[in-house]
């Protein structure tokens, strides 16, 4: 596995799998929660590659969790827990520890800000003993932090994530040196009290029909919306696409994918082709979404309200009108030869018989005249 591959790597490929908040205690870290626990990385090759994990801990060591994870959280609330950092090298690392926000990548995952980036919400409540830590070979330190909630944290959920990470020295394919940033990180997940406001919007839709020259097929609709979470409150959500013609006749549905889930302020963009839509002139697209709390984070109780918006476009059914107008012009065609035809044939018939009338009268008139006696 060389170094270039793992640059800026967030083992939140597991924080995707594991995502699903788990419910702790009000104001400490919650060590009976069920949770699987993180698989150990493989045992790594001979000579000094670098491979470790980090998960939540106690003073004595790995707790039964996969997440940081607190619920009921009061404003100016101090929090005080451990992560562990295992090093399973062969020589001593020494690791940056630090934590940082969380924000939903475009392709749906969970990601969390570069370093380069200076963190604004959960990320900045978390503060360690120390800025690096030097971990023995095939030996862990659980690091203690705390994580104060400011007296304005704004109610509901804010995500993000603790991270250690390796600096070192590579060379890119072009032969310059390069610094390479290797992070491993494990999601928080904390729920500030207050009133809580499950919304969902679609931002940003637009849409286009791609016609077929087949005036016996039918085209396809590509739409394109964002989905931006406005509430306080993770949210995923069932999808559906639609588009209905004149007299709001449905022509064609879609059921995308469940929406990835979206914490509070996060959006994504979300593009579905429906196929077999005939061009009936006046469209509408429907989008519908059904918002649905994400499993293992605590429900709320009020309702989750459906989400739609409309969008008019136009298919313009030109195989269909030439067609059409091929037809009737074939029709207007046969009927014009129909017509000289018949015309033709009366013509002809009235020649005959105004030739026949001639023939007649001229032999009539070469024919004797014989007289008739009078009666005495």
């Amino acid at each position: 596995m060389t170094l270039l591959r793992h640059r800026v790597i967030l083992a939140l490929g597991v924080l995707a799998a594991v995502a699903a908040m788990l419910v702790g205690p009000t104001a400490h870290a919650d060590p009976t929660s069920p949770a699987p626990k993180p698989t150990k990385p493989a045992k790594p090759p001979a000579g000094n590659t670098i491979t470790w994990s980090v998960q939540p801990s106690s003073a004595k060591g790995p707790a039964k969790r996969s997440t940081f994870s607190w619920t009921n959280v009061k404003p100016r609330t101090v929090i005080h827990d451990y992560v562990a950092i295992t090093n399973y090298s062969k020589v001593p690392v020494t690791f940056q520890v630090y934590a940082t926000d969380a924000f939903t990548t475009s392709s749906g995952t969970l990601d969390l800000l570069p370093r380069s980036q200076k963190p604004k919400d959960v990320g900045s409540w978390a503060t360690f003993q120390h800025a690096t830590v030097t971990v023995p070979a095939k030996a862990r330190v659980n690091e203690p932090f705390a994580l104060t909630v400011p007296d304005k944290a704004t109610p509901g959920d804010h995500t993000g994530g603790i991270i250690a990470s390796v600096s070192q020295r590579a060379t890119a394919s072009n032969g310059q040196p390069v610094t390479v940033d290797r992070r491993i990180g494990v999601p928080i997940h904390l729920r500030v009290t207050g009133a809580l406001v499950p919304t969902l919007t679609i931002d940003s839709i637009s849409s286009g029909y791609h016609g077929t020259l087949n005036p016996f097929g039918s085209g396809g609709t590509n739409v394109a919306y964002t989905v931006h979470n406005t509430g306080n409150v993770r949210l995923s959500a069932a999808q559906a696409v639609s588009v209905t013609g004149p007299f709001g006749a449905t022509l064609a549905t879609a059921h995308p994918n469940a929406l990835p889930q979206l914490s509070p302020g996060d959006s994504f963009r979300v593009t579905v082709h429906l196929s077999g839509v005939f061009p009936a002139g006046p469209l509408t697209v429907h989008v519908r979404l059904t918002p649905a709390q994400v499993a293992g984070v605590p429900h709320v109780r009020t309702s989750l309200k459906t989400v739609s918006r409309s969008v008019g476009q136009w298919a313009t059914p030109l195989p269909q009108l030439l067609l059409l107008l091929l037809i009737v012009a074939v029709g207007v065609g046969a009927w014009w030869l129909l017509r000289w035809r018949r015309g033709s044939r009366q013509a002809a018939l009235a020649a005959a018989v105004a030739v026949g009338r001639r023939q007649a009268a001229a032999e009539l008139a070469r024919a004797p005249q014989h007289s008739t006696p009078e009666a005495s």
